[in-house]
């Protein structure tokens, strides 16, 4: 039964050729957009997502109440992680991390190389997921003198990734230059991480360099938190909001946190609360997705309609010989559902064909990869594309009455008759 449904689909491809390579181009194209925007969806969504603490890992944020509102800022004193860390027992780790642009010079045998950096606290490593290939994540940034460097920059550095442990090499930024040595080595930060950087340096070094300027007034720093298990963000919330207050009385900023995950695509604030971010920009690219998958199907149910008349007859002499209308439902279908198979088919070789520019234009590393996650997101796609595309020409089709068909005459939806050519 199987293989005579498949005989009769390939038949009526064959013999309607102009009708299946329209809805071949129209579905392909259409998926094949749907799945560049997928793909670059799913990378949004999942930046910032490979840290192993993700629930319990927080930031903290300051709010700056002034006569125009309130304004939310990222960064805050370089003394508060330390200071909430001692004060608030819901917290395991806190993290204070520089806030400096530029980028530094590394030096090492008269070999100059422009990196980027930041000035982090010892405990960095046991916050955040970023492998060492060599250190321990607790000892690596316990000495006041150490750097920790990713694998690309030791390469550029000694040109290997091997016993550069206990090497030396000189930081420069502005006019601060200081000789450290490399304690441990990380796997190069991923592509999906909001913070790219090459190395990491003592946060002692940074209170250094900031002097006098190293009090409650002066937000220079960001703080990122671990919570212990079981605490609860918004009690907390309740619980530091006038921290710095109690620390500087003529403050006029509030704190609080937010999970880590939602820096990313929560970024934006309006008057001290949230007001979106590049979430908006997913929702938006999802929704035109859609749209284009939504047309691509209604072009090919037009088609299929349109050609109704071609195949009207092949319904009476069906229905007349006992076909039911079930049965000639589930031929229609099935057409509809190879026809997005073999879609998805030339779709996939598009996709492969265009994600080197995609990827520039979008200034991501997109890769196309054949995982379990990805085949039954494409498929499921697919299969409600082709019953989408497939359902309005099924019923319409099955619908026809043979005795009608079969005298020459069949009425439409509309109530006008179409005279049926032998």
């Amino acid at each position: 039964m199987l293989q005579h449904s498949l005989l009769l689909i390939y038949r009526n491809f064959k013999r309607f050729r102009s009708t299946f390579l329209i809805n071949l181009i129209g579905l392909s194209t259409g998926l094949a957009c749907a799945l560049l925007i997928f793909l670059w969806v799913n990378d949004e969504l999942q930046v910032d997502s490979f840290h192993e603490k993700e629930s319990q890992l927080f930031q903290v944020m300051t709010n700056h109440h002034n006569a125009e509102g309130i304004t939310t800022w990222e960064v805050g004193p370089g003394k508060l992680g330390e200071s909430l860390a001692e004060e608030m027992p819901e917290v395991a780790y806190a993290v204070s991390s520089s806030d400096i642009p530029d980028k530094f010079i590394l030096s090492d045998k008269g070999r100059h190389i422009s990196a980027s950096g930041q000035f982090v606290s010892k405990d960095f490593f046991n916050v955040f997921s970023y492998k060492l290939t060599q250190g321990n994540e607790s000892q690596v940034l316990a000495n006041k003198n150490a750097v920790v460097i990713s694998e690309s920059l030791a390469q550029k550095l000694f040109g290997t990734t091997d016993d550069v442990i206990g090497k030396t090499i000189v930081w420069q930024i502005l006019h601060f230059n200081k000789p450290v040595t490399v304690t441990g080595v990380f796997k190069d930060v991923p592509s999906n991480s909001s913070d790219q950087f090459d190395f990491v340096l003592s946060f002692e070094d940074f209170k250094d360099m900031l002097g006098s300027g190293l009090h409650w007034d002066n937000h220079n720093a960001k703080t990122y938190l671990i919570l212990r298990a079981g605490t609860d963000a918004e009690q907390l919330n309740r619980k530091v909001q006038g921290f710095i207050k109690s620390m500087l009385p003529t403050s006029n900023v509030s704190i609080f946190v937010r999970p880590y995950a939602d820096k990313y695509l929560y970024g934006n604030y309006e008057n001290g609360l949230q007001a979106g971010g590049r979430i908006e920009y997913v929702k938006l690219f999802s929704i035109i997705a859609l749209f284009i998958l939504l047309i691509a199907c209604i072009n090919f149910m037009n088609l299929s309609t349109a050609k109704a008349t071609r195949r009207i007859k092949e319904v009476g002499i069906k229905k007349a010989m006992g076909a039911s209308r079930q049965s000639l439902v589930m031929q229609y279908l099935g057409e509809a559902l190879l026809m997005a198979f073999a879609s998805l088919v030339v779709a996939l070789m598009l996709v492969e064909l265009l994600l080197s520019p995609f990827s520039q234009l979008t200034g991501k590393e997109l890769i196309l990869t054949y995982e379990p996650y990805f085949v039954a997101v494409i498929l499921t796609i697919t299969i409600l594309t082709g019953i989408l595309a497939g359902s309005y020409p099924a019923f319409y089709l099955s619908g026809f009455k043979p005795a009608t068909v079969l005298r020459g005459k069949l009425e439409t939806l509309g109530g006008s008759c179409w005279r049926v050519k032998d």
